[in-house]
């Protein structure tokens, strides 16, 4: 392993048994009282590795985000029929688990962050250094924020940390004023991160990971249920400033990103802010996720030590498969072209056969952690990629100019050229766009992240802001009715119950057991 050591964290930070994400090199630390706690720049930088390990959680971007909660949109179904509840399946109510752990598990992070940022000053340490830390625990708190507005609508806002067990009865806040909180958390980090280099990482949040996620949070503002299209010029600034600073690029081989996580490799020019997980999770800091395993190609090997075992929870739609055209370099590595026997033989899909194909973006063949563990990967997910940086400020640009510019084409024919294993600073007629209109641009925008950015959690939240969700999943009804064998007909079960209530969750029936001034979600 080449980046760092581990720690433990104190159960000060509200957890039990908590892991940690790797940038920190400490050893484990006992449990503390929080009278004494964040008193030295050990102990602040325990508090930030828990604030930051909610990411890596299997119940959050080191799974089920990613995973369970955004497998039934119009680029994948949920191929697994054992668990007949779920978000996968549209089929929940406000006591669903899945649901709840996510609301649960946000909520911890806030209250994490809320702890460190209100002792924070308590520490004697580098006043430098403590800045550093003040904006990335900023940063964070926005970020899970921003988690819940989408999923949500409006949440309680909370900015401080608990001092009562009985203090718990908090209304909802608009989700306007949530993101005024959010934009302003995330602007105060901005000045007090490190670059992408000082970081030396991809787990540590950067200045190109504020911005770039500065960039999503303003598209998301300016697109449903806001419709505040000042944001589109936010966004497009936001995008630019990442592009603009020299710390990022396009790795020039796609599959390679992917190769890179499953084996621990940095690559922070591409990957700008990756998922903290490591190990087998046989160890003491539990830090595995489920990235390849529950989303991988499927294998119920024999020998799963040494066969990665996967799940195939995830497989493609007919309309993803066919949005790639086919000498895209795409195509068939995120999406699956062989099945796996259970000692790892892998035997082609016939070329007009879909449906039997998964999500083959993280490949447990690849992973550098032996023996391997049956149902965790040591395997970091990408939350955000500077090709989603340059599709957001192409988006944006088109939005704002009513148009796109030059500078728009050549964004998001960068991601384009790449996609087609071609140099990416090279012009090339025949898979480079130009001479659109804004509607039709704006269009190839919308299919381009999918090509891109499948299988990366993104699809639903795109749908829900560009107001297409919906009618997407009616046309995903349709489409595998039409075109799925009988064997696979099961997959619109997903799509044939959505309706309006699905643009939000609803508020957990625990939360609302507790919590006597929050209101449910309509629909619920």
């Amino acid at each position: 392993m080449k980046k760092i050591f581990i720690i433990v964290c104190s159960v000060i930070l509200v957890a039990t048994g908590i892991g940690c994400s790797k940038f920190l090199d400490k050893s484990p630390t006992s449990t503390l009282s929080p009278v004494n706690y964040y008193s030295n720049e050990a102990e602040v930088n325990a508090a930030l590795a828990g604030t930051y390990n909610i990411l890596c959680l299997e119940f959050m971007w080191g799974g089920r985000i990613p995973i369970r909660h955004n497998a039934s949109t119009d680029e994948s179904f949920f191929s697994y029929t054992s668990f007949p509840t779920g978000p996968f399946w549209y089929n929940y109510d406000a006591t669903d688990a899945t649901v709840t752990e996510m609301w649960t598990y946000l909520y911890q992070g806030i209250e994490r962050a809320n702890t460190l940022l209100a002792s924070l000053d308590k520490a004697t340490m580098d006043k430098t250094k403590k800045a550093t830390v003040r904006g990335e625990t900023l940063f964070l708190r926005a970020f899970y924020y921003f988690t819940l507005v989408q999923y949500w609508g409006d949440v309680p806002l909370k900015l401080t940390p608990s001092t009562s067990v009985n203090d718990v009865d908090i209304a909802r806040t608009s989700t306007k004023d949530v993101y005024a909180q959010i934009l302003k958390d995330m602007q105060e980090a901005e000045g007090l991160v490190l670059t992408c280099g000082q970081t030396g990482n991809t787990e540590r949040i950067s200045k190109s990971t504020v911005r770039g996620l500065l960039a999503r949070v303003c598209l998301t503002m300016a697109g449903e249920p806001l419709k505040d299209v000042s944001k589109y010029k936010d966004a497009r600034d936001w995008a630019q400033k990442v592009m603009q600073s020299g710390d990022n690029a396009l790795n020039a081989d796609y599959k390679q990103i992917f190769i890179n996580e499953c084996a621990d490799i940095d690559d922070n020019k591409e990957c700008i802010w990756e998922t903290g997980n490591w190990g087998s999770n046989n160890d003491a800091n539990r830090i595995g996720g489920r990235i390849g395993n529950e989303n991988g190609v499927k294998c119920s090997a024999t020998d799963p030590a040494n066969v990665g075992y996967a799940y195939g929870f995830i497989s493609t739609s007919y309309k993803l498969y066919n949005l790639y055209a086919t000498n895209d370099l795409r195509r068939d590595w995120a999406i699956s072209t062989y099945t796996l026997s259970a000692t790892g033989v892998k035997t082609n899909i016939a070329a007009t056969s879909i449906y039997t194909r998964n999500c083959a973006k993280w490949r447990r063949e690849y992973e550098v952690v032996k023996p391997m563990n049956k149902n965790y990967t040591p395997t970091n997910f990408p939350i955000l990629r500077y090709a989603d940086v340059l599709l957001m400020f192409a988006e944006a640009d088109n939005e704002v100019n009513s148009g796109p510019s030059v500078a728009a084409y050549d964004a998001i024919n960068q991601v384009r050229r790449r996609g087609y294993g071609l140099p990416t600073g090279t012009a090339n007629a025949t898979v480079d766009f130009s001479g659109l209109s804004q509607a039709t641009f704006r269009q190839r925008i919308q299919d381009e992240r999918a090509r891109e950015l499948c299988f990366e959690g993104l699809r639903k939240p795109d749908l829900i802001r560009w107001g297409l969700f919906l009618t997407a999943m009616q046309d995903q009804v349709s489409e595998i009715q039409a075109k799925a064998p009988t064997t696979y007909q099961y997959a619109a079960t997903a799509a044939a119950r959505v309706s309006a209530r699905n643009l939000l969750y609803p508020i957990p029936a625990k939360e609302l057991s507790l919590n006597k001034a929050c209101t449910q979600n309509p629909g619920y």
